[in-house]
């Protein structure tokens, strides 16, 4: 039997001087007929996702993003959209304070930023467990009958005005530490006894135990201020063809940016040629020898209703990730598909806003 060629089908050897093809017994059957010969291979297709380090081209008519699904964001949906940006320092020369104490000069670096377009901008489903925390500190205060007739005595002096309040805060504390010797007279008897025997006695144990009775606390509720937002998304990312696991493992995908972004540099740079410094200065290479390292990327994440921001959640402020991390067996065992790419991987962001939010937010939709 003659060798096998690719493109055509293997045919029985005939009898010689016979023309006609027969079996291997001898019977005559009827000839099959030969493939045509396709000739070399045409090239396959160049996929239209193309991923490099450190660059990334993206389809045409995705406009420079990146998405999974890869059809998330068509018509009227609901999505999260992602943009990557160089981090302004908030007293740098550039950014202008004017007042410093003003609410626009708080929020005058975040002003300043606009989207790296060497980065991808990534476009994601809606994460399940969507939730936004805001968080105020309240705090019961004591203040003992001293200290709360020295500042009320401060306070109506001052009318609201702060520096009276203080200039009257210091007459008034003068004027009553003359009047409070019990209190001194407990403050040096608690001074002595830890000094010598090393014990802590407070100046209400001393009360207690000597006189079975305490100072008043008089315990006020005292604002102490409120804490920058955080949020965690979490996806579940499943390739259904080649341009989504291209999209979500390959250099430049999405768990790649989202790493990236994340960490300092070690050289200043962007994402495709590694120049650019904060510090005129200072060029590429000598960031590190001097010391410094480059402060990672902030991301300003979106809440996206068709082509418009979300008209009933939350806009969120410019954020810094805090924690990243990537499940591979998100179904419990490894697998992956021809080529090497995991079938599935889990991945959970957690985000810290870079300004509080103040009551003027809330009008303008945070």
């Amino acid at each position: 039997m003659s060798d096998f060629k690719p493109g055509e089908f293997q045919l029985p050897n005939p009898s010689p001087g016979s023309g006609l093809v027969t079996d291997t017994e001898g019977r005559p059957v009827a000839p099959m007929p030969t493939a045509p010969n396709p000739g070399p291979a045409a090239p396959a297709p160049k996929d239209p996702t193309t991923y490099e380090l450190g660059k990334v081209e993206v389809l045409q008519k995705n406009k420079g993003s990146i998405r999974y699904p890869d059809d998330i964001g068509a018509g009227n949906s609901d999505y999260m959209m992602f943009e990557f940006m160089d981090y302004v320092p908030p007293f740098n020369s550039k950014v202008a304070l004017g007042n410093a104490a003003s609410y626009d000069a708080y929020n005058s670096s975040i002003n300043k930023l606009t989207r790296n377009t060497t980065w991808p901008q990534i476009i994601l489903y809606m994460p399940e467990g969507l939730s936004v925390s805001y968080k105020a500190n309240w705090d019961g205060k004591k203040f003992g009958n001293i200290a709360a007739g020295v500042l009320s005595a401060a306070g109506a002096a001052a009318g609201g005005n702060v520096e009276k309040f203080f200039k009257a805060l210091g007459e008034t504390a003068s004027d009553t530490a003359k009047r409070a010797p019990t209190q001194i007279g407990a403050g040096a008897v608690s001074a002595i006894i830890s000094g010598i025997t090393g014990d802590s006695v407070s100046t209400n144990d001393i009360f207690s135990s000597v006189g079975g009775q305490i100072l008043n606390p008089n315990a006020e509720l005292i604002f102490g201020g409120h804490d920058l937002r955080t949020f965690t998304f979490s996806y579940k990312l499943v390739p259904y063809n080649l341009t989504e696991a291209k999209i979500i493992f390959d250099k430049g995908g999405i768990i790649h940016a989202f790493k990236k972004a994340m960490l300092p540099s070690f050289e200043s740079g962007d994402f495709t040629t590694g120049k650019g410094s904060d510090f005129s200065t200072v060029n590429k290479g000598e960031s590190s020898a001097i010391g410094f390292i480059k402060n990672p990327k902030i991301v300003q994440p979106y809440f996206m209703s068709g082509s418009s921001t979300h008209p009933y959640l939350p806009r969120l402020k410019p954020c810094t990730i805090t924690d990243f991390d990537v499940n591979y067996t998100a179904d419990g065992v490894y697998a992956s598909h021809v080529g090497g790419y995991p079938a599935a991987a889990e991945i959970s962001i957690s985000f810290i806003e870079s300004k509080l939010v103040y009551s003027e937010d809330i009008d303008k939709g945070f």
